[in-house]
């Protein structure tokens, strides 16, 4: 009896192949985007746990102006420290052999004895620089690749105002440079800027610092307390210049890994649900009808002996095999795609090993969701099956009863032809089903569009950011704050056409419990070379007084305009002083404070105003001008605007495309799905009809519209409701997706919304053709002698 219910269902999967396959490809894009999320979070969590323990990744990080090696010792001593370790690093400027443009460095000095134990540098390549060679350095391995650098090549280097040649003797990585980035910048520039390690004792003789530190990582004892530890190192720090210690959520590079765990992790939660709910109608409508047309068999099997449980069961397997079958084609798509995906996340964060790897909990999640998802669709029809009396089943069904309704009214009205009639009374007969039609199509328009949007985001972000907020060709950042007579240098060098002044102070803003390290930005008076950008594109001017925070830094500490903050200042002077919020601003990127000139100055007050300069440049003079920066004493460094916005650009090309190819097919894949199982259904309720159609003399061509008119009307109709949900799920996606770091803008455009519906109606169309080619090969004898 088993067996002859397993081979019925052998001839079922086989005679609905099309279908099966269909609704399989649905599961499969759930279960491949699953196993691709997770699986990449779960590598990248993973690796970054590993190599943190394996390096001795520090908990919180301290800067200070110049403090003496002993006091080490004395925050190792803070209760709760398990270790520390201090050391120095500097910026410096690279003369590349061959290359006009501004090439930076952060030199970190390392023990010459390789005895480091916090943030230890893990050798790819050579050696640790030798105590007497202060040439030697070793060099990032993201660096060394871009500027096709090896061992021994030298490079001359502006350190600390004086020219020195440098040795690459190794190469190799930190846990606390996993993803680097140039003060100033957004992403990493392996090209134009690198981490380089230099040996203790050389790094201190360059920097006139002999027995002197200005960084400090500290390790903490399990179940040690964050904040007390902070605040005892701010105090021992507080004479010697600190800048306000903190723990590993606001260290840069591990934040941006954080934030891209936070995305992946969003990605889990909001893509998956939207193909299973898919699949939950296809496998409902697809198991009714099928329940539907074996009614006489379903009797004749209950007549036989087979119990309600078997039969339940059979249908029931018939769901999971789909989905099993879906499954499998999930999973090895998905370990394909997060496999690329990998790939990609190494080009931007340098690991000294990352693999691919996927939990068993992550497949057997995979696998759950799609058997779930099948047998929750299969409810239905099981239901209908068991419930069946075998006496009701072998007896015919009754057949339609049809109405001079609505919908006839309407067709009447609208001078509809005899065809036109059809389509929408078989419309109106299944408004369940036709619903669910258009709901899935809808779904993948809605999918694909708040995919899409992300591009629009990103224009955004580059109009609003680089191309109207900043003007400037270049950026000179200084080691330390100058005197406005850096600025009246800068303006005598031949081709340099206007100059402004900024600068940057870092404090920590307090509001009862709340704080946040940030930094408060000033610009000159008039500037036209920076521009306040709002979300909607609003130009904003800097407050008379007072702090200007963005929305992101207000939600954070609660404030709202007209409190009052106080701003506690890190570094120097470290003051204290309360300012009034007098305004807030939404924008993307990070969260920050601005004030005016005269507001910075009394808060610094160190006549020190200049803390760098925007340059607006002649194109011609570009180079010439960069080569006379890269001499200047004290130069932090130079970054060129129109580098940052290539970057950018690039940055958008490879991962965003490579998301958007994989996002066009899942989509595609939910539009082929619900439309070719619609029509499959639609064609065989109506075969009757279109073969008497073709007897009374129709055409080909006019009984395919019965068919086709009907599917067209349906995918017209999930245009809107595909646009709305859409519009929503971009919405959510984009709050989902924003962090401390970034917070997306929500700006889609029309383009946007028509390649989604291009692409959906594509796909939808295709399908249609592929269908609507059977009623041509419609063998009418055959189709008018056997009823359902």
């Amino acid at each position: 009896m088993v067996a002859a219910l397993d081979r019925k269902l052998l001839r079922n999967l086989w005679h609905m192949r099309g279908q099966v396959l269909a609704i399989a490809l649905v599961l499969a894009a759930a279960a491949a985007t699953f196993v691709l999320s997770t699986g990449v979070h779960s590598s990248l969590t993973a690796t970054r746990a590993a190599y943190y323990d394996r390096n001795g990744f520090a908990d919180v990080f301290a800067g200070m102006t110049r403090a003496p090696r002993s006091v080490v010792a004395r925050v190792a001593a803070i209760p709760g420290a398990q270790r520390a370790q201090g050391s120095i690093i500097q910026y410096a400027t690279l003369d590349m052999p061959g290359r006009k443009d501004p090439v930076r460095a952060l030199l970190n000095s390392i023990r010459e004895d390789g005895r480091d134990s916090i943030n230890r540098v893990t050798l790819r390549e050579g050696r640790l620089p030798e105590e007497g060679k202060p040439g030697e350095v070793i060099v990032d391995e993201a660096f060394a690749s871009a500027n096709d650098m090896a061992l021994g090549d030298r490079v001359e280097a502006l350190i600390y105002g004086v020219q020195q040649e440098l040795t690459v003797v190794g190469i190799g990585l930190a846990p606390n440079y996993i993803y680097a980035l140039a003060p100033g910048e957004l992403i990493p520039d392996n090209r134009r800027f690198g981490v380089f390690w230099m040996g203790q004792k050389a790094l201190e003789a360059a920097t006139d610092r002999t027995d002197a530190i200005n960084t400090l990582s500290v390790v903490l004892q399990r179940g040690a307390s964050e904040p007390d530890v902070i605040r005892q190192i701010d105090t021992i720090l507080a004479p010697y210049g600190g800048t306000g210690a903190y723990g590993r959520k606001d260290h840069l590079s591990h934040a941006f890994l954080d934030n891209e765990l936070m995305q992946l992790e969003a990605m889990t939660k909001v893509i998956p649900p939207v193909f299973l709910l898919v699949a939950v109608f296809l496998v409902y409508i697809v198991l009714g009808r099928m329940i539907r047309i074996e009614r006489t068999q379903i009797g004749l099997l209950k007549a036989f002996g087979y119990s309600d449980v078997a039969v339940g069961w059979h249908y029931l397997k018939f769901a999971l095999v789909v989905a099993a079958i879906g499954c499998l084609l999930g999973l090895a798509a998905g370990v394909w795609m997060g496999r690329a995906m990998t790939g990609l996340y190494a080009e931007y964060y340098r690991f000294p090993f990352l693999a691919y790897r996927i939990s068993s909990e992550a497949f057997l999640g995979a696998v759950a969701l799609s058997l779930g998802t099948a047998a929750l669709g299969a409810i239905g029809g099981m239901y209908r099956a068991v419930r069946l009396n075998p006496a009701v089943a072998m007896a015919p069904p009754p057949p339609p009863i049809y109405r001079a309704g609505f919908v006839s009214k309407i067709g009447h009205a609208g001078g509809f032809s005899a065809v036109g009639n059809m389509i929408v009374r078989h419309i109106a007969r299944w408004p369940g089903r036709s619903a669910l039609t258009v709901l899935g199509v809808a779904l993948s328009a809605g999918l694909l569009f708040s995919t899409m949007q992300f591009m629009d985001s990103s224009r955004t972000m580059i109009d609003s950011f680089f191309l109207r907020g900043q003007a400037q060709d270049l950026t000179v950042t200084f080691v330390e704050p100058r005197n406005e007579d850096v600025i009246y240098a800068l303006r005598q060098i031949p081709g340099v056409q206007r100059v402004e002044p900024t600068r940057g102070l870092a404090v920590r803003l307090v509001n009862g419990v709340r704080s946040k390290r940030t930094a408060v930005e000033s610009t000159m008076a008039g500037s036209q070379l920076v521009s306040h950008i709002d979300a909607s594109g609003k130009k904003l001017e800097l407050p008379p007084g007072g702090l200007m925070l963005s929305r992101q830094l207000a939600d954070e500490l609660d404030l709202k305009a007209g409190d009052v903050v106080r701003v506690e200042l890190l570094g120097g002077r470290q003051t204290r002083t309360g300012l009034r919020v007098a305004s807030i601003v939404d924008e993307f990127i990070g969260s920050r404070a601005y004030a005016n000139e005269r507001t910075l100055e009394l808060l610094a007050r160190d006549a020190s105003p200049v803390g760098s300069a925007l340059l607006k440049v002649d194109p011609a003079d570009r180079q010439a001008i960069i080569a006379r920066l890269k001499d200047m004493p004290l130069l932090l460094g130079i970054s060129e605007r129109d580098a940052s916005v290539r970057l950018f650009e690039s940055m958008i090309e490879d991962n965003l495309f490579t998301m958007l190819f994989f996002y066009i097919t899942f989509a595609s894949v939910i539009a082929v799905g619900v439309v070719y199982n619609s029509a499959r259904i639609l064609f065989a309720e109506r075969a009757h009809e279109l073969a008497t159609l073709r007897v009374l003399g129709y055409y080909h061509s006019e009984v395919a519209i019965v068919l086709a008119g009907e599917l067209a009307l349906l995918i017209v109709a999930a245009i809107l409701p595909g646009c709305l949900i859409g519009y929503s799920l971009a919405q959510l996606m984009t709050e989902m997706f924003s962090s401390d770091l970034f917070r997306l803008p929500f700006a889609p455009s029309r383009a946007s919304y028509g390649w989604s519906i291009v692409i959906v109606l594509a796909a939808a169309i295709g399908t249609v053709l592929l269908v609507v080619r059977r009623v041509t090969r419609l063998d009418m004898v055959a189709v008018l002698k056997a009823r359902d």
